[in-house]
């Protein structure tokens, strides 16, 4: 799932904060035709991993403007921002690329082109694309900096033979679960047995859940307030519950899950209901041949709202371009025919949600109906400078509950102190960006 890490050198970040006001930004074209006849060749850097996608992308792209050369360079994930950043800070960042790990510094720092002349030139609708994804990545201050091609989407999969025999009703689509009564579900679903071969589990435990749940869950609406969110009642119980579904053998444990992964395992008609990404699981549980079908995540309470965190690979144009015009044309075009070619290269879903319906993504597959219908509940969250970096304090609380090193509420009461110091510490950082 790319949803990302932001870590980066001090030296490096304190560069960038220095050169942040050291030229201004090229304007963006305020009008359809955004490039000439002048042979230019823009620099692409991207993650690992889009052998299928990139190639035919740009050779549908070069054949459509024959005087641009698309010359794409692949980083591992893991590397991305560290080489971004060390280019930013020597004046030589790529024409294009992505923007990584929810709304990002280099948008308050002015290295990257707002679009919106472009949006508006080019006739695009970003109400038509998943608000979700948009918000977290690509709106910033009522500016749009960035486009993408795909929709990715963390749901709640499920094995609808398993329900069947177990006489069970399937998950809505779009009303979600509370977290206790997931736990229920997933224990009625539960067929317990002393050959490891032949135990089938209700459901997952994703571990510490603050991945795919709402952010107000574990912080204040301002983004600013760790303790009282990660350590109230409600969060406490909810950690408490997930821990006692591995505890009680009705979730696998990381032990039994060496090697298989949790898709497999679904796949596999060895466990009936998983927390996972739709990239993953649709693709595996098609080529399965089961009966699978998808629900958005289960919520901490009754009365929240449904909450799907969705993501997509958030291209967007570098300040230090020597050509933004010719860039934005390639936003443009990954934004526009950049999301028919998804579903041909891979059948992934559109960030474009109205090319996804008129293109029949779902066709006569209930599973991927029900996916369609649980993804488009995404919406914006609240922001919180470095959400990902700061949560390891999160993941260990979840552990220590599980292993019963501590009670529920010492472990997520130290947690909520420790996530609190990194995420003062992350508003200082941000705030610090000009």
């Amino acid at each position: 799932m790319k949803v990302g890490k932001l870590a980066s050198a001090v030296c490096v970040f304190a560069a960038l904060i220095a050169s942040a006001c050291a030229a201004p930004p090229a304007a963006a074209p305020a009008d359809g035709a955004l490039t000439t006849a002048e042979k230019v060749t823009l620099n692409l850097w991207v993650f690992e991993g889009e052998e299928a996608f990139l190639p035919e992308l740009k050779k549908q792209f070069e054949a459509k403007h024959p005087n641009i050369t698309l010359q794409i360079t692949e980083i591992p994930e893991d590397q991305y921002t560290t080489k971004i950043d060390t280019a930013l800070a020597a004046g030589a960042p790529p024409d294009i690329g992505f923007v990584y790990g929810g709304i990002n510094r280099w948008l308050k720092a002015g290295k990257m082109l707002p679009l919106d002349d472009m949006v508006k030139s080019k006739g695009i609708n970003l109400e038509d694309y998943n608000q979700g994804a948009m918000s977290l990545y690509c709106l910033y201050e009522n500016k749009v900096y960035c486009l993408g091609s795909y929709t990715g989407a963390v749901l709640l999969f499920y094995n609808k033979d398993l329900f069947d025999k177990a006489s069970v009703a399937y998950p809505s689509a779009t009303e979600p679960m509370t977290i206790e009564e997931y736990a229920a579900l997933a224990a009625k679903l539960t067929q317990k047995d002393d050959d490891p071969a032949k135990r089938i589990w209700g459901g997952h435990s994703p571990g510490a859940p603050y991945w795919f749940m709402d952010w107000v869950v574990h912080y204040s609406e301002d983004g600013r307030k760790a303790v009282g969110y990660v350590n109230d009642d409600d969060t406490i119980r909810m950690y408490e519950t997930l821990a006692k579904m591995e505890q009680d053998g009705v979730a696998p444990a990381g032990s039994d899950m060496q090697t298989l992964s949790i898709t497999d395992l679904l796949a596999q008609g060895r466990i009936a209901m998983a927390i996972t990404d739709n990239f993953v699981a649709v693709d595996t549980l098609e080529k399965a041949g089961i009966r699978w079908g998808a629900a958005p995540p289960p919520v901490e309470k009754r009365g929240d709202k449904p909450f799907v965190i969705t993501w997509t690979d958030a291209f967007g144009v570098f300040s230090g371009t020597r050509h933004p015009n010719e860039a934005m044309e390639f936003v443009a075009f990954l934004g526009t025919e950049g999301n028919a070619l998804r579903m041909t290269t891979g059948n992934a879903l559109p960030l474009n949600m109205k090319i996804a319906e008129e293109s029949n993504w779902a066709g006569a597959s209930e599973g991927r109906q029900e996916t369609l219908a649980a993804i488009q509940l995404a919406r914006p969250t609240i922001f919180v400078p470095g959400f990902y970096e700061i949560a390891g304090p999160l993941v260990d609380a979840y552990a220590a509950i599980v292993e019963k090193q501590s009670s529920p509420k010492q472990a997520m009461d130290e947690a909520a102190a420790a996530v609190q110091d990194g995420l003062d510490k992350q508003w200082e950082t941000w705030e610090a960006i000009r």
